[in-house]
């Protein structure tokens, strides 16, 4: 039975004779201080009168915001709050037990009821239980919880509670539901690890019958005595099919584990979204007289799942590949401290893209989300908080205090999630490496990972174990001292970012299937698969060539199509690999980070599929809508750049159908194949002023307006950039219309200042421009075009030129209906960093004005290209 405790915060503790324990949740009447105090605030007498009242879940820090400076709220404090609540209970009834329970605690938490210290906890993730029976009394009861969050620095209470790393924030306070259980002397285990004290698991299984195990851990804080252990199984409406009982002694102060078998006749399996049948197991403790002292049920799914290297996973003996997306816990403006309507929200944005999995990263997520994900066939990739760093910074050794937090962690981790059906996998941890941007750093992580294995394999022999790896040598290169963790766990999964973070240039993203073909070449007993891949996509940034100029992975901006392209090129790659056991998408929300200030926001990892308040679906959700979901879908993209640059343009539609038809202001532009889910329609051109653009497909139609206020027969390009900018009243256009080269930054964000938390670098400047804006990036090559879209006519074009790095530089310019023009760069500027312009005349024919480029001694250059009528 579970009740919710009253404003006022009255506990009842009433006998139950055959209804076994009670719960009290325990949300209202709270005060809450921010920082420690002074006096001993575990008194029961310590006035809290001027502490903040709040309701539990609760969490202090507040961050992540669109914005391109840190919200003006934001409260990124880390260290000590302090909690108290009181509450007015009867006495215990006789024989009773009282156990206070916390769902999670950020990051150590420290009780104490009626000033008597209860417990001491360290992780942030996982459930916890206290015993309170000594400390509750009639009257007024007085709880105390301090919880600490501090950054894990040296000497720090939190040095050694995994993850001491990681890129997302740590949120502190009571950020789970508290409650409070009432249970008789002897019943299932309370404290065994946060978990539910049974564990059923099925020993074998076919068409005609299920042999299931149910394992019962039992505490008895009473008198010796002779009890019965009772353990039935119920189908999906309550109905009891299978039930068996076994005598037992326990005796007093006695913890025993004890199992028991049962079978069920025509098992109907848990099998993932096409069938997530759910039966139900239900163990009793019965006393004297029949009556029922203790009753714990917990969801049982009778499946199989394995994993293989060439078939990936096989859920009741056919493969399933996996494809998902990764899911942090955070939500914009509560952090941590979330509903369950938000998570089931989250689970139905989740089930519409047309997901079938979802890690859970990097820690374990609320049992509202497994129990969602048993209900709803999501498989999981559950996994242990254990991040980027197998020792203390600066050593190579775990430390054994961390080791002993990893596998504590570890075993609540599986205690609490064993009998979810939807968990497949369990994780030991994610990018444990000795890679940094300052290259190799000390680090000796195999012994922990293979200690975490082993301890895994050893809690749940009948699931694999999977790690996260991000930054091992590639395929076919030779080891360079990194720590090699793929194989440490019966499976692995590739954090791998082509298109995004390797190069900074989207077409890398087509790299990705022969580097994960080549992994399976070089370790093909290992099944593997891709942990995290994506790009980051800011809704208010937009670009008119994802390939014009080079991303900034880590800095701004991060335009919208650039995120769906990656993605578009990704599962291209991925889909056909059949031998992966599964593919994550990183990431399906934005998330919290303070080591961020990337796209449009700040304290935000951009790389959801859907904004951080989940209230804006990206352009990149809908093109796995359209891949993955078996709905119809149809979507015009770039709907959020509204006002374009260039009249001329290219639509994008993500469909499932296998064309689509477009029209603009009702013209009909023909169709458009639609493979892999992308249609296309190139260089379509738009009137001044607002453009209706209608999408068709079967009986699917969507629509967008965009809108074009600048000149027909005028074009100014921003050279080698993803993003426009307007100069004395002149918008220039991200770089567009070239063919080849590659465009560059005068002053790419530093990875390594950023590692370090430091500012930009001292910018370079260029001299003598006017307007530095147009200076700051350029395309160059040995070869590359532009083909501008014009009227028919006559016009003069200025070319804005400057060398970034000193030498000699000699290359040709030819327009079109004119002769190439010879320019020595060296010569023209006097020196690096200077600038200059160069006017030439061209003339446009058939709607195009083209300009070719041609090095001579080194690379051609522009920064930016300015036509206008002659």
């Amino acid at each position: 039975m579970i009740r919710l405790a009253s404003a006022a915060a009255l506990l009842c503790f009433a006998v139950a004779p055959a209804a076994a324990r009670e719960e009290t949740t325990l949300a209202e009447g709270w005060r809450f201080h921010l920082g420690d105090v002074t006096s001993d605030a575990t008194a029961p007498g310590f006035d809290d009168a001027a502490w903040q009242p709040v309701a539990v879940p609760h969490t202090w820090n507040k961050l992540g915001s669109y914005e391109l400076k840190r919200r003006a709220d934001a409260n990124t404090t880390r260290g000590i709050g302090w909690y108290r609540l009181r509450f007015t209970a009867p006495p215990a009834a006789k024989g009773e037990r009282v156990y206070l329970q916390f769902d999670a605690a950020s990051i150590i938490a420290d009780v104490w009821l009626n000033g008597r210290k209860l417990g001491h906890h360290e992780g942030a993730f996982s459930r916890f239980r206290v015993d309170a029976t000594d400390a509750v009394r009639a009257g007024e009861n007085v709880l105390a919880v301090k919880v600490d969050n501090s950054k894990p620095d040296p000497g720090s209470t939190t040095e050694f509670v995994v993850p001491i790393s990681g890129d997302f924030f740590m949120y502190g306070g009571l950020y789970r539901p508290v409650s409070m259980i009432v249970a008789e002397q002897a019943h299932v285990d309370l404290l065994d690890h946060g978990g539910p004290g049974i564990y059923g698991r099925v020993t074998a299984i076919d068409a005609a019958k299920a042999d299931v195990a149910i394992r019962a851990r039992l505490r008895n804080a009473g008198r010796s005595g002779a009890f019965t252990l009772r353990a039935s199984v119920a189908d999906a409406v309550g109905k009891q099919i299978a039930r068996v009982e076994q005598p037992l002694r326990l005796a007093a102060g006695a913890t025993i584990d004890r199992e028991v078998a049962l079978s069920i006749a025509n098992p109907r399996r848990w099998n993932g979204l096409a069938d997530p049948y759910l039966y139900r197991m239900t163990v009793e403790l019965v006393g004297k007289g029949g009556t029922v002292l203790d009753r714990v049920g917990q969801p049982l799914g009778l499946r199989t799942v394995a994993v293989d290297p060439d078939r990936g996973v096989i859920l009741n003996g056919q493969p399933l590949r996996l494809r998902g997306v990764n899911r942090h816990q955070d939500r914009q403006d509560k952090g941590w401290a979330i509903t369950a309507a938000d998570q089931q929200q989250d689970m139905a944005l989740i089930e519409e893209l047309g997901a079938n999995s979802v890690r859970l990263a990097h820690y374990n997520h609320a049992e509202t989300f497994y129990d969602l994900a048993d209900r709803n066939g999501m498989v999981l990739w559950a996994e242990l908080g254990l991040v980027n760093l197998a020792s203390i910074p600066n050593k190579a050794d775990t430390p054994p205090q961390m080791k002993a937090s990893a596998e504590s962690q570890l075993t609540e981790l599986i205690r609490q999630n064993y009998n979810h059906p939807s968990v497949a996998v369990w994780s030991i941890g994610n990018e444990i490496t000795n890679w940094s941007s300052k290259g190799l750093t000390p680090s000796n992580a195999r012994p922990l990972l293979t200690a975490l294995n082993t301890l895994a394999k050893r809690e749940d022999p009948n699931r694999p174990t999977t790690l996260a790896v991000c930054c091992e040598v590639l395929p076919g290169d030779k080891p360079d001292g990194r720590d090699e963790t793929s194989g440490t766990a019966d499976t692995v999964g590739y954090n791998v970012y082509y298109g995004w973070y390797v190069s900074g240039r989207v077409a890398d993203a087509s790299k990705l299937g022969d580097v994960m073909r080549g992994w399976h070449r070089e370790k093909p007993t290992l099944p593997m698969g891709v942990g995290e891949y994506g790009a980051g996509g800011a809704i208010t940034q937009h670009t008119d060539n994802v390939d014009g100029g080079k991303i900034e992975s880590i800095y701004r901006p991060q335009a919208e199509e650039i995120q769906a392209v990656v993605h578009e090129l990704s599962w291209a790659q991925l889909k056909p690999l059949d031998f992966l056991w599964g593919t994550w998408v990183w990431q399906m929300f934005d998330a919290t980070s303070d080591l961020r200030e990337e796209g449009d926001s700040t304290d935000i990892n951009t790389k959801g599929l859907v904004t951080f308040d989940r209230g804006v679906k990206k352009d990149a959700y809908w093109f796995y809508k359209a891949a993955w979901s078996k709905a119809r879908v149809l979507y015009l993209a770039g709907r959020r750049y509204v006002d374009r640059a260039y009249p001329v343009t290219a639509i994008r539609a993500y469909a499932n159908a296998p064309e689509a038809r477009l029209s603009v202001n009702g013209r009909d532009l023909g169709t458009a194949p639609c493979p892999n889910s992308v249609c296309v329609w190139p260089r379509v051109r738009l009137a001044s002023g607002e453009n209706a653009v209608v999408a068709t497909a079967g009986d699917q139609t969507d629509r967008m307006t965009l809108r074009y206020s600048g000149p027909i027969d005028a074009i100014h390009v921003r050279t080698g950039s993803l993003e426009g900018v307007t100069v004395a009243g002149t918008r220039y256009g991200s770089d567009d219309f070239f063919d080849g080269g590659l465009g560059y930054t005068l002053n790419p964000y530093s990875r390594e200042l950023y590692a370090t938390g430091q500012a930009k670098k001292v910018p370079k400047i260029v001299a003598g421009a006017t307007d530095p804006a147009l200076y700051a990036s350029w395309r160059a090559g040995k070869a590359f075009r532009y083909a501008l879209p014009l009227p028919d006519g006559a016009y003069r074009v200025t070319l804005h030129l400057f060398d970034p790095v000193e030498g000699k530089r000699v290359f040709t310019v030819t327009p079109s209906g004119g002769k190439p023009v010879r320019v020595d760069l060296a010569a023209k500027t006097g020196g690096p960093l200077k600038a200059t312009t160069l006017d030439l005349r061209a003339t446009a024919k058939g709607g195009v004005l083209s300009l070719d480029f041609k090095g001579e001694d080194g690379e051609a250059i522009v920064s930016a290209i300015d036509v206008v009528p002659a």
